[in-house]
């Protein structure tokens, strides 16, 4: 079975064993009930105030649901890059610079390559995953063998264009902001 329908018959089993033990405890039709009342109550008489509370709820649940790749995602010709931002540096995660240039080599490889190309150039993130500095990564791009080849080029000037630049413009403003307070944090 896939993972995406693993996934679908364990909500399913979870919501029928929810249901079963409401059941078992004679509540499950009174619960219905109360809630198609409440909510017939509600789309009845301040539909404009059910329809903001159920977007309102919609929003938490995407946020709870995508809260591990929120600012962490990019993709490159239909891979996901794993990039973290932490103290002024940019972290692009080994397994996915791999699959972006197709080259199945072991994480520590990968990130010997970087020896010497930056002071901080690898690190493991909480979850024991191997980052890589990315400024480190372009400049192992820019000096490798197979250099001019089109998936290194586009791959390279990705990095500086939609990873690099923001996070130096985000970086910039920063500094901006706390080198000019508002008038009223002086």
């Amino acid at each position: 079975m896939s993972g995406r329908l693993q996934r679908a018959v364990l909500v399913g089993a979870g919501i029928a064993a929810v249901l079963g033990v409401l059941h078992w405890w004679g509540v499950g039709l009174p619960l219905l009930l109360t809630l198609l009342v409440v909510f017939g109550a509600v789309a009845g008489f301040a539909p404009r105030s059910g329809v903001r509370w159920l977007d309102e709820c919609v929003l938490v649940f995407r946020s709870w649901l995508w809260r591990r790749e929120s600012g962490r995602h990019h993709s490159f010709a239909g891979v996901t890059l794993d990039i973290e931002e932490e103290g002024g540096q940019v972290w692009l995660a080994a397994e996915s610079l791999q699959a972006a240039l197709r080259r199945p080599e072991p994480v520590t490889v990968t990130a010997a390559r970087l020896v010497g190309l930056a002071t901080l150039h690898a690190r493991r993130n909480d979850e024991g995953v191997q980052m890589l500095n990315v400024q480190a990564v372009v400049q192992h791009l820019s000096q490798r063998p197979d250099r001019m080849e089109p998936r290194v080029l586009r791959l390279r000037r990705y990095l500086e264009r939609e990873v690099l630049y923001p996070a130096g413009r985000r970086a910039g403003a920063a500094a901006a902001a706390s080198d000019n307070p508002a008038p009223w944090q002086r």
